[in-house]
């Protein structure tokens, strides 16, 4: 079972060495650009960064931006290192993003997005009960919704 650990100095260096396979770098930015992001929108206090983590071992990441004045919850970005791949941990840490969501009075929507030509998320997140939404030409995205 997973668990989303916040980032801090005993986890962000096996964070950022999280890779994936070749053709899938053009699905999600790398994990070092994710954390200069919370960097520097952290004034905003609304970005938050986790570690997905199998007991000790950080098998993933996973970055949430909360939107309090549109009760809005979004999967920013989630990937899974390319050698835990294929243990449902994607969908292990969709369902705690999920849990999290059903749990939290402030949010009433949980958004997650996905590049065309990673129908791998696609489908993970319809079976996970999320619905298509729209396209967004300018970054070449699915945006899907999940209601409470």
């Amino acid at each position: 079972m997973i668990e989303l650990v916040p980032i801090d100095e005993n986890n962000f260096e096996a964070v950022i060495k999280l890779d994936l396979h070749e053709h899938q770098r053009k699905f999600v930015a790398p994990n070092v650009r994710s954390l200069a992001e919370c960097y520097l929108y952290r004034k905003n206090e609304d970005v938050f960064p986790y570690a997905v983590q199998d007991g000790e071992t950080v098998v993933g990441f996973l970055l949430l931006d909360l939107d309090f004045e549109e009760k809005e919850m979004m999967i920013w970005r989630m990937m899974v290192d390319k050698q835990y791949q294929g243990k449902g941990y994607g969908r292990q840490t969709v369902q705690a993003v999920i849990e999290r969501f059903k749990n939290d009075p402030d949010h009433t929507v949980l958004i997650a997005d996905y590049v065309k030509g990673n129908e791998a998320m696609g489908s993970l997140l319809r079976d996970l009960g999320f619905k298509d939404d729209s396209f967004n030409d300018e970054f070449n995205e699915y945006v899907l919704h999940f209601h409470k």
